[in-house]
């Protein structure tokens, strides 16, 4: 006999076989899912041996799960197998060279957290280890980042390392438990012309929160309005040589970024002599290091006028030059401890308190900021944002136990990991061995860098982050996109920057929510081949509550007006809810009423079983347009027909 069939979302499938008098079900296993189909007589004969080969069947299985799990979650091991000598020299150049970069920028950031120097490094070589044991993107270099910095200062003020420490303990532990929730989806929900819109905000409140060390002033502030204000107080203190060291800084760091471009010879690498590869390597590598070429060459110049005036640098008192340096830095790696969970004047919940919202946002900004780097360099490969979550979750946990503070994966950093040839997460070893190395033999080095060049570093970093010219793609492509890109922009710049990212969020999905309340809705008058006419209506999308006032309105004026039957074409119906369900059936009784009729036809099996939940309704559920003709046929006689006929014209000028 034929086998019967069921139709479901995924389409149609067979469903049972008879096979000796027992029914066998045979669906699809989509997940190598494995159906025993056992006679129940048959069933009642298994002894104990067979019992226990059927438990050590399932202790394997359980193991086998786990060991996917682990391999999933622990992703070194889906590559490390196959590492090669070239993987190494690769990681080992490029995890070298993040070094270099990242110990001038991890201090300079920590000034944007409002914390010493020397916590901008602590901050920059745990994580790293971490990451690489569960991050899934090469280019990824776990670490401060600017935005994350600003967004810290905001959330924990002038409050110090501890809440600094806290908040990233926080920021872990939300993270991770975000990733085993499923939860990187969210970041899905943050559109581009948002993170544009938040992107370029941020960008201008970092370079306006390094101006006071740029000029040598006292500053501070939570916004745009605080920081200039502060600045302008004090600018009768300006420092004519942190001023114009720092602006040279600022103006060798992008020449220097404008001569890495430069190549000699032919434009592929393939037809270029020797000489030319290595003089065009030389150049590459003059402006990968353009920061740390900077930050030294400043360095050197207040070691040799702090040395000139003889001056003890053991002391707590400032060197008498025209610079002001960043002084003495803690000796070696910090201690293996816990954050503080309170302190003398506050338990745990005031200081959870006083952070606020930014324990929320922080997690989140992290998250889209660390994508954003992932899927640029993903060279077409899905991002698993997950396991990405769970890889920044466990990295900035790491962090906070060596008294670190939050960070993610800065773009900046890893367009240069890239660039510099890095083949697996293997590189952040080498970053942040090199960091060790640098708390570990420079530290008394450190005393002589000046402020304003790190404070110049972070400038000319922060001038790549304004993307003025996706404004212009933006108000080309869809105009109202640019509107909410503006929104978030200056709700970014005049408020504190964790509710201007709020106010974006709510106003996308606002935006989607306005959207989805007023889909197209395709109206014609059509004939099938009885010569009945009917109302055709095809919605464009999805069909939920936010969009029923209008499709309801719209469909009662049409089809009432006309007096004809009303088919709705369910063909691009992707979802509906008991609300649609509801409003169907209600105008199906007014339709009725008037002696016509509402079907619907090219149902998705899940919106038709929506509907098929609502009982004493006239609405009629069509498979296909046969079904419908059939129908129609059947509700509308000879009669009806010439009717309609008689009344065209009068239903043409309706329409």
């Amino acid at each position: 006999m034929d086998n019967p069939r069921y139709e479901h979302d995924n389409g149609l499938h067979q469903n049972a076989t008879v096979i000796n008098g027992n029914l066998q079900l045979n669906y699809d296993t989509v997940n190598n899912d494995v159906i025993l189909a056992v006679d129940d007589v048959e069933s009642s004969k298994l002894d104990s041996n067979q019992k226990t080969t059927f438990t050590q069947h399932t202790k394997s299985t359980c193991l086998k799960n786990i060991t996917t799990f682990t391999k999933r979650k622990l992703f070194i091991l889906q590559w490390i197998p196959s590492y090669s000598g070239d993987d190494f020299l690769g990681d080992l150049l490029a995890g070298i060279t993040i070094g270099l970069t990242v110990i001038p920028q991890s201090m300079a950031l920590a000034s944007i957290v409002g914390v010493p120097a020397q916590y901008g490094l602590y901050s920059s070589f745990v994580g790293t280890f971490i990451y690489l044991l569960f991050g899934t993107s090469k280019v990824v270099p776990m670490g401060p980042t600017a935005i994350v910095g600003l967004l810290i200062n905001n959330t924990i003020g002038t409050r110090g390392s501890a809440y600094a420490t806290l908040l990233c303990f926080l920021t872990g532990i939300i993270q991770t438990l975000m990733s085993f929730a499923g939860l990187g989806i969210i970041v899905n929900f943050i559109s581009v012309p948002v993170s544009s819109g938040f992107t370029s905000a941020s960008a201008i409140l970092i370079i306006t929160s390094q101006v006071k060390d740029l000029i040598g002033v006292k500053g501070g502030g939570g916004n745009l309005f605080k920081m200039v204000r502060t600045v302008l107080e004090h600018i009768n203190n300006i420092s004519m040589g942190d001023t114009v060291m720092g602006f040279g800084c600022i103006a060798a760091v992008m020449l220097l970024k404008a001569f890495s471009t430069t190549r000699i010879g032919s434009k592929e690498e393939e037809l270029q002599t020797m000489w030319q590869k290595y003089v065009n390597k030389a150049i590459w590598a003059i402006g990968a290091f353009r920061n740390s070429f900077v930050v030294i060459v400043c360095s050197i110049i207040c070691y040799w006028c702090v040395h000139k005036t003889n001056h003890d640098i053991t002391s707590d008192w400032p060197p008498p030059i025209p610079f002001k340096v960043i002084g003495k830095i803690p000796y070696g790696l910090p201690h293996l401890q816990w954050p503080e969970f309170s302190n003398n004047d506050e338990s745990f919940f005031d200081m959870i308190f006083f952070m606020g919202s930014g324990i929320i946002v922080i997690p989140l900004i992290s998250l889209l900021e660390n994508i954003s780097l992932c899927r640029t360099f993903a060279e077409g490969k899905p991002v698993d944002t997950d396991q990405e979550l769970l890889a920044i979750g466990l990295a900035n946990l790491g962090n906070s136990f060596f008294q670190g503070f939050t960070g993610s994966g800065a773009i900046a950093r890893g367009a240069l990991n890239y660039s510099s040839g890095v083949r697996t997460p293997l590189g952040g070893l080498y970053t942040g061995l090199t960091v060790m190395a640098a708390l570990v033999y420079l530290t008394p080095y450190f005393y002589y860098i000046p402020k304003t060049s790190l404070a110049a570093v972070i400038i000319a970093a922060s001038f790549m982050m304004v993307d003025v010219n996706i404004v212009k793609q933006i108000y080309r492509s869809k105009k109202r996109d640019l509107v909410l890109m503006l929104i978030t922009f200056f709700s970014c710049l005049f408020l504190p920057l964790e509710y201007g990212v709020l106010i974006g969020i709510v106003a996308n999905v606002g935006f989607i929510m306005f959207s989805a309340a007023k889909p197209k809705i395709s109206i014609q008058v059509q004939k099938n081949h009885d010569g009945i006419k009917y109302l055709l209506l095809t919605p464009d999308r999805y069909l939920i509550f936010p969009s029923m006032e209008h499709v309801r309105q719209t469909i009662t004026k049409h089809g009432l007006a006309l007096g004809i039957p009303v088919v709705i074409d369910g063909s691009s119906i992707f979802e509906a809810d008991f609300t649609t369900a509801n409003v169907f059936a209600m105008m199906s009784r007014d339709f009725s009423k008037k002696g016509q009729f509402l079907y619907l036809f090219n149902l998705k099996p899940s919106v038709a079983n929506v509907f098929k939940g609502i009982k004493n309704c006239n609405i009629f559920l069509c498979a296909n347009k046969d079904e419908l003709d059939e129908l129609l046929r059947k509700h509308f006689g000879p009669s009806q027909i010439q009717e309609q006929y008689q009344n065209e014209t009068i239903w043409t000028s309706k329409l």
